[in-house]
């Protein structure tokens, strides 16, 4: 399995100097406020990505400096506040995590090494990883009231790059076909017929090819939003037809070029058809017209993220050792409940099976939404996840500020070293709360409901670990023993000739489970117990706000040993 390293960006977009990333291999979260940087880093590893596919001078447009009276310097990605001969770049570091070893790629306007044919390992990511933004999402109904929703622009630009078929993706090929030489037919030249037909035989086996994979793609979207969204009922199903197709004439009119997308746009067109289920209807589904205005914005989103997901789903994801999967605010128009749904699904909390293919994507994860940020961090692992802020003042030209996000413990333990011992209190209680909201929500799915006071939650959670000691012993033990025989086991059984070979065995290993789930208590189970009762005596001497204003050495040690006793805490409801 190949995973990121590093990734370092430089007179990029919103960067600077040098912006090192040191990912090491793991999943990363980031929260930044509007403008903070979140999504040049987006966009800086799509061009990366991205320049895979393309030769170098479709590449060094992006870092060429600015000229007004050039039209090819007019895409560049460069920051505007640097200099002219400062150096841009952006750098990727892959290691294989099995054997350690390393590859660094770089894209520049004098280094491109992502294209090349002898390494392919850049174009593998890029066929097997996916971006999406809200912007994006947005694509899919942005229509005007009186229109129908038309998702080729979406398909050539986010989904059709990262569809593949052999050696190239799905654009290269739709475009490769149309850009050859149009076969032209001279009034009686038989040859030349033929060879139109042949071509115009192609076009059609283009369009067919296209519309079997939107159906692909509307089975997958219409699984995963019965399954994941709608708890296996019929609520809703989508279907993606290509209505407006390629034709011989429209390919003669060259609509590849550059400034022909308004054009495609508006010859091509890939319908998208909503049904809701209606029990009083003939079918038991009815059409919904111009989703864009009769759908709430919730419902689209979903319908957006199936449809992404069900393209992404088309893919070969199990055989690829590199990919991964950029999300950037792509929830910021959803409420906190249906938010959360989708982050169980991409984190796949509930470990289902036709989930696993999230499981080997690396995520990268942006958004500006604190509280947000916040629940997606207290429900991921710090041994697989790295967590940044971003801050950027709008009102000034300077580059983004990125900082490592610490843990409310990480941040209690600097403030405790600064003698600012009300913060520190204030922030081990935060961390109890996220600790235990963690144990007691593992899969997220009560993070919206009423809020619950810390006491509540410490009570909760030591009543569960009873109950879970209980439940451990019942499975194990209350069966249909015969009772009489039973009570042997606090005897010399083993010699009993009473007792048949098969008692004796039963027994023996009877024994033995009770001892080893005894040991397993003592050291697991218990110890959970006394660590949330440590927390609950503590709870309103150390954590309650209104203890935190005495600097007094009694204090201090006490508020000492409330981070050891929260260290505990994590430690043992972590197990």
């Amino acid at each position: 399995m190949k995973r990121i390293k590093e990734i370092r960006i430089r007179n990029f977009k919103a960067f600077q100097e040098e912006q090192i990333f040191p990912v090491n291999g793991k999943h990363m979260l980031v929260y930044g406020n509007n403008g903070s940087g979140k999504s040049s880093l987006f966009w800086g590893l799509y061009t990366l990505l991205q320049s895979s596919v393309k030769d170098d001078d479709a590449v060094k447009k992006y870092f060429r400096n600015y000229l007004e009276s050039d039209r090819d310097t007019h895409q560049t990605l460069r920051n505007v506040f640097m200099d002219a001969d400062e150096n841009s770049y952006i750098k990727l570091t892959a290691i294989d995590t099995d054997n350690g070893h390393e590859q660094t790629y770089t894209i520049s306007h004098d280094v491109i090494n992502t294209n090349k044919e002898t390494d392919t390992l850049i174009q593998e990511l890029n066929i097997a990883s996916d971006f999406i933004n809200y912007k994006l999402l947005h694509n899919f109904y942005r229509a005007s009231h009186k229109q129908e929703v038309n998702l080729w622009p979406v398909f050539e630009r986010d989904i059709f790059p990262f569809l593949t078929e052999g050696t190239k993706n799905w654009l290269q090929d739709i475009i490769k076909l149309q850009t050859l030489d149009v076969p032209r037919t001279p009034k009686g030249a038989v040859a030349s017929r033929d060879r139109k037909q042949r071509y115009v035989d192609k076009i059609d086996e283009l369009n067919t090819k296209i519309q079997a994979l939107l159906q692909n793609i509307s089975d997958n979207a219409n699984s995963f939003l019965k399954e994941h969204f709608y708890q296996g009922n019929d609520v809703l199903r989508v279907s993606l037809s290509f209505d407006k197709k390629f034709r011989f004439d429209l390919i003669r009119e060259k609509i590849w070029e550059e400034n022909k997308q308004g054009h495609r746009d508006d010859k091509l067109h890939i319908k998208l058809v909503v049904e809701v289920f209606d029990s009083t209807s003939p079918n038991s589904w009815r059409k919904i017209e111009r989703v864009q205005s009769f759908l709430n914005e919730a419902q689209l989103t979903r319908i957006a993220i199936g449809i992404r997901i069900g393209a992404l789903r088309t893919r070969p994801l199990a055989a690829a050792k590199f990919k991964i999967l950029v999300l950037d605010d792509m929830l910021i128009s959803l409420d906190l409940s249906n938010r959360m749904d989708i982050v169980r699904i991409i984190l796949n909390k509930e470990e289902k099976e036709d989930l696993n293919f999230f499981d080997g994507l690396q995520k990268f994860i942006f958004t500006h939404d604190k509280g947000f940020f916040n629940l997606i961090r207290r429900n991921t692992e710090e041994e697989e996840w790295v967590y940044f802020d971003f801050n950027k003042d709008e009102n000034k030209t300077d580059a983004p500020r990125v900082s490592e996000n610490m843990t409310p413990l990480q941040t209690a333990i600097k403030n405790f070293e600064n003698n600012e011992f009300e913060n520190s209190g204030n922030n081990l209680r935060l961390e109890v709360e996220a600790i235990l909201s963690s144990f007691l929500d593992p899969e997220m799915k009560n993070v919206s409901k009423d809020f619950i006071s810390l006491k509540k939650k410490v009570n909760e959670a030591y009543n569960l670990v009873i109950s879970e000691n209980y439940a451990k012993f019942k499975r194990k033990f209350i069966k249909n023993w015969d009772i009489e025989k039973l009570k042997k086991i606090n005897t010399a059984f083993e010699t009993d000739e009473a007792l048949t070979p098969g008692d004796i065995g039963r027994l023996t290993s009877l024994k033995n489970d009770l001892f080893i789930l005894f040991i397993k208590m003592n050291e697991t189970n218990l110890e959970k117990e006394k660590a949330l009762s440590d927390i609950a005596e503590i709870l309103d001497r150390i954590l309650n706000p209104a203890s935190h204003h005495s600097e007094n050495p009694l204090h201090r040690a006490e508020l000492k040993e409330a981070i050891n006793m929260v260290k505990q805490l994590k430690e043992h409801l972590n197990e």
